[in-house]
């Protein structure tokens, strides 16, 4: 049996004995084998000032397509999202103007209002927060890197329900695209680096959400692959309507990349260790918690 998608790559043999900044430990020669991983998100030992260590050679879990999220199409004026689960909602941009980018990180952030009442609002350090207006508890913070493979693996299995969750008013859902890898650690720091610049350049919540389920279509192999490159992040919008001359110049710049660094380290310093990390209300989840839709909902009902 292999690993639930959402479950930590196992650890394999890598460059120096290295793991990757998501895996349980290694088993120590002649030792015992490792108990059940603390969570999706753990890696052995204190983070180091700069990011994790780099990973193993290996071939990470199969990817299959996308499953979850919301898939894009136009409907009049109206920008309608799709969720595999067939529930259907329409995200109007509360505010006009154009739809990315801002000039030196101070962009005009515009709440995408969800049919159903929740809304989807871009947040000052680069995350997105998820609710219904007035619901503030509990609240599900999700850290992601969008070239850590069991980030996409959990997203495809999760990213359903949780949105499911936000529109019924049940939790407000935060997610926090970081950088978890050292600049050692290439191609995977610069693909990750460029990504979560990239999504930083869309300022309003319905695109935002858009281009996520985009990154996460695209996610490269491994992270042994070179992905996310600048020509590829303006395809991936373009289908999305994210075209204006403001977003396409974030992007080409990497505007928000420094901003990313610093915001990462500081998620890395109050002890997200590894991708994915899900906390409900400050609680960071054990694996158990999150190796199903269902598991992750009763975590989340159960802080209510």
């Amino acid at each position: 049996m292999g690993n639930p998608p959402n479950a930590p790559w196992p650890p394999q043999p890598g460059r120096g004995g290295q793991q990757p900044p998501y895996g349980p430990p290694p088993v120590p020669p002649g030792g015992p084998a490792p108990g059940p991983a603390p969570g999706p998100g753990w890696r052995p030992g204190p983070p180091p000032p700069h990011g994790m260590p780099a990973p193993p050679l290996g071939t990470p879990p199969p990817r299959g397509r996308r499953g979850g999220g919301l898939v894009l199409a136009l409907a009049g004026a109206g920008l309608v999202l799709v969720l595999a689960v067939a529930a259907v909602f329409v995200f109007l941009v509360r505010s006009g103007g154009d739809e990315g980018g801002g000039d030196g990180g101070e962009a005009r952030l515009r709440v995408g209002e969800i049919a159903g009442g929740a809304e989807a609002a871009p947040l000052a350090d680069g995350s997105l927060a998820m609710a219904r207006p007035g619901v503030t508890t509990p609240v599900v913070d999700i850290y992601e890197d969008f070239a850590c493979p069991p980030c996409g693996a959990f997203d495809r299995r999760h990213d359903p329900m949780l949105k499911r969750l936000a529109v019924e008013g049940r939790a407000k859902v935060v997610f926090h695209p970081m950088l978890i890898f050292g600049e050692g650690t290439q191609p995977a720091h610069d693909n990750s680096l460029r990504a979560a610049a990239a999504l930083r350049c869309v300022t309003d919540g319905a695109h935002w959400l858009s281009y996520q389920d985009a990154l996460y279509a695209h996610q490269p192999e491994n992270e042994n692959a070179t992905g996310y490159l600048t020509r590829d992040l303006l395809s991936f919008a373009e289908p999305l309507g994210l075209t204006s001359e403001e977003f396409t110049s974030c992007v080409k710049g990497q505007r928000h990349a420094g901003s990313v660094k610093t915001v990462s380290q500081g998620y890395i310093s109050s002890g997200i260790q590894g991708t994915p990390s899900v906390r409900v209300n400050g609680r960071t989840l054990s694996q158990s918690d999150t190796e199903s839709p269902d598991a992750l909902r009763r975590a989340v009902e159960a802080a209510a």
